[in-house]
C-alpha cells in the first residue's frame, strides 16, 4: 500500500471547502476525506456532501467508456467510434435541416468544472444553435439579468460580507443547507453565529421555517412569490420616512428619484394581504434594518425562481443601494477573483438580450440561451424549424425541468441523441450514445466560479488524484473533440485557437500588458498544457499576478500552497468595478421597470386562493446528482409533502399518509409529513427526486429514493417574464387525501 496525502478543495457546492484526502494510489482508492484545518476559508470544516466525488467516483454503475443503444440494448463502443458517430450525424442534421435543428442543454455540474467552464464557450460559439438551454434559467438567470442591467456584467454579484455585518436578512435562501449560494460560505453557521456574538442579528423571510431560521433571530413567513411586492414596500418606507442615503453611491448612481414614484402604491399596508406579512411588522424591519451599523440584505433561489424573480432580485440590489450598503464592508460587496473573470472589458459590452426568440412562441434569449422551460415545446415543433437532435452536457433536465415528463416524451422523436454524462439517468437512457468524462478524482479542479461568489477572496488548485482509464478524456476534451471533427479541425487547432484567443483578449483589456509579445506570454507558460496552461496566463495576467515577469501569483506558486492562497477580505471596487456607460449605475433600467405593470396587476388582483408549492434542499442532496449513491439515498424518506397542521386537518391528511398533488400539467402521491414549519395555505416537495423512469441503470436510486418529481408538477408555461426563469416555487396545486388502493 502506498499512501498519499492529497490537499484539495470540495467540488461538490459552492464552499469550495478545503479537504486532506489519504489515498492507496496502486490500488486507486480513497481511505478517507477530512477537512482541512489549515485552509483559511473553511478551517477543517465540511459537510455531508464532501464525500460525494468519492463515492461517485467508486459507484460501479458510472460510465468509464462510451455506450451506444442498438435494438434498444445498450452497447460498448470505442471511443474513436463514439466520437466519429456523433460528429457525423451531427454534421448530417445540420447540413440538411440548419444549425438550430440542433438543441443543447447545458447542466449545473459543469459550473464545478474549470476545464469545462474554460472551454464551453468555444463549444457553444461554434455550434452555433439559438437552441441552448442551461440550468441556469431553473436557477439564478434572473440575478444575472438584474446584475447586468445594473452593473454592466451579468457574472458581477453582490455578496454578503457576512463576516462582518452585523444585521443579515435572509430571503429565499437556505445557506444552512447550501452552505450559501451566490455567496460561496464554508461553515456558514459559524459565520451566522459570529454575527449574533457581535451583538447583531440574523432575519429568515421565507415560506418555510428552514434550517438557517432555526438559528436566526426573527423569521418572517411569507407567501411564495410574493417578495417583489414585500420589497417595494421596503423601498417605499425608506422614503416615506427619510431613510434613502446611498452615501457615495450617490455620485454614480442614476434614477434614484423616479424609485420613489415607482414604489407610491406599494406601502406596507397596501401589501400586507398579498403577502402576509403585517404592515407592523415589515416597518420594524426597515426600522431595525436602518438602525443597524452594517446591515446587508440578501436574497437568492426562491426569489430568482418565482413569477417575478428578475423585480425580486433586482430589489434586493435596490435596497442596498438605497441604504448605502452596496460596495461597502458588512454589506453587498464585489469578490475580486485572481483570474479578473468578472473586471471589466476595455469597452462596455451590449446587453446580449432579444437577440433572437424562440421558434414556437417567440420568447426573447437571454446570455445567449432560451428558458429551460421551452425545451419540450421547441422539441414538439412540426415542419421547417423542427428540432432533429439534443445534445446534453452533464445535465438531467427530465428531472430539473419543469413538466420533465413532456420532455422525456419529446426526445422520443428526434432523429439523435447524444449525452456527454457518465451516468444512464432519466434524461440520457433516451440518448442514442453516451460519452462519459473523467470524474473530479481524475482531472485537476480550479475553484473558477465561486472564487467570484466568496465571503472572502482566496485561490486554491486542486490536483488530480488518480490516472484515468486509458482513453478516456475530460468534458471539455470530450467538446473539443466533437466540435473540432463538425468543423473539419483537430482538437489541436481548437487548443491554439483558445489560447491565441485568451493572449489577444488580455492583451486588449489590460492596458499594463498591452507591451508583451504574444509570444513571450506562451513561452513563459509553456510549462503547463491545456486548461492549466490558461489558468496560469489568467492568473498571471490577474491583480494578484506576477504580470509575466514581475512579483506575484503563478500557477506553479498555487501548486506549491496546497492548502490555498488567501487573497484577504472582500473590498470596495466601485465604480471602477462597472462596466456601464460612463460607469454608472443606472438603478431604474427599463428591460426590468417595464415588468412594474405586471407586479401591479397582479397586487389588484389579491392573494391566490389556491395552495401554493415550494421546493426545499437537503444537506445530502444536491439536485439529482448524488441519489445513486447509496450513503446519501439510505434512511429516512426525504421525499415528502410538507404541509401546516392546519391545512392537514382541513383536508384530512395524516403524518406519514398519503396526499394526491395535482396542477395544471400533472399530478402525484406523496408521503405527507405534517409541520407548523411551513406556513398555511404552502406546501414543499423537495427537488431532484422522481426516479421512476424505466430504463435507467440507477439502481440505489430507482430501489432507495426513487420519490417523486417535484416539478411534474410545475406548469412550463409559467415564467418570470424578463428573465425566462421557470416558476418552481408558487404553483398553484390542489391537495386531497389519497384514496387507498
Amino acid at each position: 500500500m502506498t499512501i498519499q496525502t492529497i490537499y484539495r478543495s470540495c467540488p461538490t457546492c459552492e464552499a469550495s471547502c478545503g479537504l486532506v484526502m489519504e489515498v492507496d494510489q496502486q490500488e486507486n482508492k480513497v481511505l478517507s476525506i477530512k477537512g482541512d484545518p489549515e485552509n483559511h476559508r473553511s478551517r477543517g470544516y465540511v459537510c455531508a456532501k464532501s464525500q460525494a466525488f468519492r463515492y461517485i467516483y467508486e459507484d460501479p454503475e458510472r460510465l468509464t467508456s462510451p455506450v451506444k443503444k442498438v435494438d434498444g440494448r445498450w452497447q460498448d463502443i470505442s471511443w474513436e467510434e463514439a466520437l466519429a458517430e456523433t460528429a457525423q450525424r451531427l454534421v448530417d442534421i445540420r447540413d440538411r435541416h440548419g444549425k438550430d435543428a440542433i438543441a443543447m442543454y447545458y447542466g449545473n455540474p459543469n459550473g464545478h468544472n474549470f476545464s469545462t467552464q474554460i472551454y464551453t464557450q468555444m463549444f457553444i460559439t461554434l455550434l452555433n444553435t439559438e437552441r441552448f438551454f442551461s440550468a441556469g434559467s431553473v436557477d439564478q438567470q434572473p440575478k444575472n439579468l438584474s446584475c447586468e442591467l445594473l452593473y454592466g456584467n451579468g457574472w458581477v454579484f453582490p455578496i454578503p460580507d457576512v463576516d462582518h455585518s452585523d444585521f443579515f436578512v435572509c430571503m429565499g435562501g437556505n445557506p444552512m443547507v447550501s452552505q450559501g449560494s451566490l455567496m460561496s460560505a464554508p461553515d456558514i453557521e459559524s459565520r451566522l453565529k459570529g454575527i449574533q456574538q457581535r451583538g447583531g442579528k440574523v432575519v429568515v423571510i421565507d415560506p418555510r421555517r428552514t434550517e438557517t431560521a432555526d438559528i436566526a433571530d426573527q423569521h418572517l413567513f411569507i407567501r411564495p412569490g410574493t417578495d417583489a411586492f414585500l420589497l417595494m414596500a421596503f423601498v417605499n418606507e425608506l422614503f416615506a420616512t427619510d431613510r434613502v442615503s446611498p452615501g457615495r453611491l450617490q455620485a454614480f448612481t442614476d434614477g434614484i428619484a423616479k424609485l420613489e414614484s415607482l414604489s407610491a402604491p406599494y406601502t406596507p399596508e397596501a401589501v400586507a394581504a398579498i403577502t402576509g406579512v403585517p404592515a407592523d411588522r415589515l416597518r420594524q424591519l426597515v426600522d431595525d434594518f436602518c438602525n443597524a451599523s452594517a446591515p446587508v440584505l440578501y436574497g437568492r433561489i426562491g426569489l430568482c425562481t418565482q413569477q417575478f424573480g428578475t423585480l425580486a432580485s433586482w430589489l434586493v440590489d435596490v435596497v442596498n443601494i438605497l441604504t448605502g450598503r452596496l460596495d461597502a464592508r458588512g454589506g453587498a460587496m464585489f469578490p475580486r477573483p485572481a483570474t479578473a473573470h468578472n473586471d471589466p472589458a476595455s469597452a462596455p459590452p451590449e446587453l446580449g438580450y432579444n437577440r433572437w426568440q424562440s421558434k414556437a412562441r417567440g420568447f426573447p434569449e437571454y446570455m445567449g440561451m432560451l428558458p429551460a422551460s421551452l425545451m419540450a415545446e421547441e422539441m414538439e415543433l412540426q415542419g421547417e424549424h423542427q428540432v432533429r437532435a439534443l445534445i446534453t452536457v452533464a445535465g438531467n433536465p427530465v428531472l430539473s425541468v419543469p413538466n420533465g415528463k413532456r420532455i422525456h416524451a419529446a426526445m422520443d422523436k428526434l432523429e439523435f441523441v447524444v449525452a456527454f454524462d457518465f451516468y444512464i439517468n432519466e434524461t440520457t437512457s433516451q440518448a442514442d450514445i453516451i460519452i462519459p468524462s473523467t470524474t473530479q478524482l481524475e482531472h485537476s479542479n480550479y475553484d473558477f466560479l465561486f472564487s467570484a461568489t466568496c465571503v472572502r477572496n482566496f485561490a486554491q488548485y486542486s490536483p488530480p488524484t488518480f490516472d484515468p482509464p486509458d482513453g478516456a478524456l475530460e468534458q471539455y476534451q470530450i467538446l473539443n473533440e466533437v466540435t473540432a471533427r463538425m468543423n473539419g479541425m483537430t482538437r489541436a487547432d481548437l487548443e491554439a485557437m483558445m489560447l491565441d484567443g485568451l493572449i489577444d483578449q488580455l492583451l486588449s483589456n489590460a492596458p499594463d500588458l498591452s507591451h508583451l509579445p504574444a509570444e513571450d506570454i506562451k513561452q513563459q507558460t509553456a510549462e503547463h498544457e491545456g486548461p492549466e496552461r490558461l489558468l496560469d496566463i489568467m492568473l498571471r495576467a490577474g491583480p494578484y499576478g506576477d504580470k509575466f515577469g514581475g512579483e506575484g501569483l503563478t500557477l506553479a506558486q498555487l501548486k506549491a500552497a496546497p492548502h490555498g492562497i488567501d487573497l484577504g477580505p472582500l473590498e470596495p471596487r466601485l465604480p471602477e468595478l462597472l462596466a456601464t456607460p460612463n460607469k454608472r449605475i443606472n438603478i431604474v433600467p427599463d428591460v426590468i421597470t417595464s415588468d412594474i405593470p405586471r407586479l401591479q396587476a397582479a397586487l389588484d388582483k389579491g392573494p391566490s386562493e389556491h395552495m401554493l408549492l415550494i421546493g426545499r434542499r437537503h444537506i445530502r442532496d444536491m439536485n439529482s446528482w448524488l441519489h445513486n449513491l447509496t450513503h446519501y439515498a439510505r434512511g429516512k424518506n426525504r421525499c415528502t409533502l410538507l404541509i401546516n397542521p392546519q391545512d392537514a386537518k382541513r383536508i384530512g391528511l395524516t403524518d406519514s399518509g398519503k396526499a394526491k398533488i395535482s396542477s395544471r400539467v400533472g399530478e402525484f402521491e406523496a408521503e405527507v409529513t405534517i409541520s407548523d414549519s411551513i406556513m398555511p395555505g404552502v406546501v414543499s416537495l423537495p427537488h431532484g427526486f422522481g426516479h421512476i423512469h424505466r430504463n435507467t441503470q440507477q439502481s440505489v436510486a430507482t430501489t432507495l429514493a426513487p420519490g417523486v418529481s417535484a416539478n411534474d408538477l410545475v406548469d412550463d408555461n409559467e415564467m418570470d417574464m424578463p428573465s425566462g426563469t421557470s416558476v418552481v416555487n408558487g404553483v398553484p396545486v390542489t391537495i386531497v387525501k389519497a384514496t387507498a388502493h
